[in-house]
């Protein structure tokens, strides 16, 4: 290769080239070899600039100032000549590569040690293959991620992979796609795989397929567990300390939490004892709870008990406690389907900001106890997690526990965050492995740069210029070394979120015809329909809203056999008002929780339903705080 060193500083070292000859690019890793003695290094290109051979006779010009003004005005006309032959001259093309300094050329790459050649260097492209067999172990474990910028197949050692991973780029960049590849790759290797999917980007992929006679495994993929539909726990399988947390959430004061947890921890040692005795258990739902608080049991304080009891409410609102034993989910059993292979997909859209802590923090607890019971059986089929902006549900606390604990109970974690400001430094600290993608902002670049992987500068210069769907990858899995590679595609199978859209595509064809224009105005604005409660009701309307007044206990019990949670929030409600098709619902100010899961697009669809049905004409369900404006108009 016609390139040639200009200059080294530190372990910066500055490479001149022709780009009409050799078309480098950022990420490449090229070879600087002496050529009359053994030693060399391997550099990597973070960066080009243009040749300034201006600047230079600039240089020159300073240092003649010195000289008689004869000298300097010869001196003038010599730089202007020189000048001239640059313009018209093949060299005003030429580039300067900046390269890192990475490592000591030989048969095996090592550590620089400050060693740099001479002038008389020859340098050469390190070959994929020569950068694989330096930077890439192969112990039987390959996961397929893409291929190198020439093209060449990228797969990383799975037992590298583990413990502590990020993955993280601008919206859009494709770092769920790269998570997704991530995870199909760990399903088809035979490792199990826990999702805490927060806006449905996963439930699109190839389900879980077991034969209904044998039990054998069909396909490999995922289970889509619903939280609060087809995932809900019974109060034991919850456990004691998520439930603290999730009440706490809720607003349950502190001095009442610990009535709470003192006697519900006793009665989780009862229980513990009854199961040593090899006696039956009972379930334990939401509602024997609430039914202790009503009975003192907590606390002979009654506005300690008034207080438990009004978040055992809420808490059973969420959807997520089992009211029966056959509504539970065994997580246990679940994971036992995908052990050899696939994904459990933890749906946590339905939840509030308020529950999923506490949820979550539930089944990790779970998932505590499975890591536990395979270092005790000696199997070690040890989960693989995958947490969607994880700071959104777990505190920081949880996530130190989770890292700290993680290489002990066999997890591996995957935090996939356009947010990197969120993880903590604990977790960066920690991290074995760093799949990055476009970062723009120097701010989480620094962050992200506290993980101590590589250089600053390096770490700038790479995420900066990252094309969609390419990523830096640096960790245990490279042995350190950032490699940028081309994630693959995943043909066939749907990888979008679930994004919804008011504005919908008018043109045909993408001919790129501008749209109709809109009718002409009077020049008094749009034209807008009376609002629904702007004139007073009919006397018809004011009946049917006797009739259902008179009717609303039966209609929260018809809805609560559909939706238990639905039920509960309604008993908080009351209708006050019907007038053109408009029917509104009041809440007190303490019930705001109800009326904002009342106004949930699918809780008030199905009540609109309801009550459609019963008063044989189209209903539109509001909500308002009582003496307030209603809300939730359609």
């Amino acid at each position: 290769m016609s390139i040639q060193v200009h200059q080294v500083k530190g372990d910066v070292v500055e490479l001149i080239f022709n780009p009409r000859e050799e078309d480098l690019r950022v990420g490449e890793t090229l070879c600087l070899q002496e050529r009359e003695r053994e030693g060399g290094l391997v550099v990597q290109i973070v960066a080009f600039r243009m040749v300034t051979y201006p600047s230079l006779i600039q240089e020159q010009l300073q240092l003649a100032m010195g000289a008689t003004p004869a000298d300097l005005l010869s001196y003038l006309s010599e730089a202007q000549e020189a000048l001239r032959e640059w313009e018209s001259s093949e060299a005003r093309n030429l580039k300067v590569a900046i390269c890192k300094i990475r490592k000591l050329a030989g048969p095996r790459w090592d550590q620089w040690d400050g060693w740099i050649p001479t002038r008389d260097v020859e340098v050469t492209r390190v070959s994929d293959q020569e950068l694989f067999a330096n930077c890439l172990d192969d112990l039987g474990n390959p996961l397929h991620l893409g291929e190198t910028l020439r093209g060449h197949p990228f797969c990383i050692e799975g037992r590298h992979l583990e413990k502590i991973n990020v993955i993280t780029g601008v919206k859009g960049a494709g770092k769920s796609h790269l998570a997704k590849v991530l995870l199909l790759e760990l399903i088809q290797a035979g490792a199990p795989c826990v999702v805490f999917d927060l806006n449905k980007e996963y439930v699109h992929l190839p389900r879980h397929e077991d034969d209904p006679f044998s039990g054998q495994v069909r396909r490999r993929g995922i289970v889509h567990l619903k939280a609060g539909e087809t995932l809900k726990l019974g109060v034991r399988q919850f456990g004691l300390s998520p439930l603290v947390t999730l009440l706490t959430k809720l607003g349950l004061p502190e001095v009442s939490a610990m009535h709470f947890e003192n006697r519900m921890a006793r009665l989780f040692q009862e229980l513990w004892h009854y199961e040593r005795q090899g006696k039956k258990v009972p379930f334990i739902g939401i509602q024997h709870l609430i039914d202790m608080a009503d009975d003192l049991e907590f606390s002979s304080n009654e506005v300690v008990s008034a207080a438990i009891r009004s978040r055992l409410e809420a808490a059973r609102n969420t959807g997520v406690f089992a009211e029966r034993p056959e509504e539970a989910t065994s997580l246990q059993a679940e994971y036992h389907r995908i052990r050899h292979g696939g994904a459990l997909v933890i749906d946590l859209s339905n939840l509030t900001n308020l529950s999923r802590q506490g949820f979550v923090q539930a089944i990790l607890d779970i998932l505590r106890e499975i890591c536990e019971q395979e270092i005790q059986r000696g199997t070690g089929r040890f989960p693989f997690v995958f947490f969607e902006e994880a700071h959104l549900y777990i505190s920081r606390n949880t996530i130190g526990y989770i890292v700290t604990r993680s290489r002990h109970l066999g997890i591996t974690c995957f935090f996939v965050t356009n947010m990197i400001g969120g993880l903590d430094e604990t977790v960066l600290r920690q991290v074995d492995n760093l799949f990055l993608l476009h970062l723009p902002f120097d701010d989480d670049v620094r962050h992200i740069s506290k993980s101590a992987m590589v250089d600053q500068e390096t770490m700038a210069s790479f995420v900066k210029r990252l094309r969609r769907h390419h990523a830096l990858v640096l960790g245990d899995v490279t042995r350190q070394y950032p490699v940028i590679i081309k994630v693959k595609e995943l043909k066939g199978i749907h990888t979008a979120g679930e994004t919804q859209y008011f504005f919908k595509p008018r043109l045909s064809g993408g001919n790129g015809t501008p749209p109709a224009a809109p009718p002409p105005s009077d020049g008094q604005g749009p034209r807008q329909a009376p609002l629904p409660l702007a004139a007073p009701p009919s006397p018809q309307e004011a009946a049917l809203l006797a009739r259902l007044q008179a009717r609303w206990p039966e209609v929260v019990a018809r809805l609560r056999d559909k939706s238990a949670f639905l039920g509960s929030v309604l008993v908080a409600g009351r209708p006050t008002r019907l007038q053109g098709g408009t029917l509104v619902l009041s809440f007190t100010a303490r019930d705001r929780f109800h009326r904002e899961m009342l106004e949930e697009p699918a809780y008030r669809a199905l009540v609109e339903k309801e009550l459609s049905a019963l008063l044989q004409q189209p209903v539109t369900v509001v909500c308002q705080e009582a003496g307030g404006r209603p809300r939730g108009a359609s």
